[in-house]
């Protein structure tokens, strides 16, 4: 039973993200953000982290009125650039972009205010 509810778990993990992709390909997102580097927008990955360190359980709530209404200023360096509105995107494409977006947080390199640097905190050598 454990072998068939965990590829269960894995096969859903899957199909959200090639769903998440194709989400991405057919609405023009890697235009402008790509995983884990800078184009002309935040790297997904950088942005599940930042929203999970700061908005903590409301980061995909964030998020996804982030791409639903767009936005813009929440990144100085990238203040020219505006995240445009997608208010027809569905509720569940919503939700499974946001979901995305916030798995890619482990992909994110260390910002320069400690966000990642160093052995602090979390960042250590734990026993386990």
């Amino acid at each position: 039973m454990k072998k068939i509810l965990f590829a269960s778990v894995a096969l859903a993990t899957i199909v959200s993200a090639q769903s998440a992709q194709e989400l991405i390909e057919a609405n023009g997102c890697s235009t402008c953000h790509a995983l884990a580097s800078k184009k002309l927008a935040p790297a997904f990955a950088g942005i599940g982290k930042r929203n999970k360190m700061q908005n903590g359980s409301n980061a995909k709530n964030i998020i996804i009125q982030s791409i639903k209404n767009g936005s813009s200023g929440k990144y100085p360096m990238f203040a020219n650039s505006a995240m445009p509105p997608y208010p027809n995107l569905s509720n569940q494409e919503l939700v499974t972009l946001a979901d995305y977006i916030l798995s890619q947080s482990s992909k994110a390199k260390g910002h320069k205010r400690g966000m990642g640097h160093g052995r602090g905190a979390g960042h250590g050598r734990g026993g386990m």
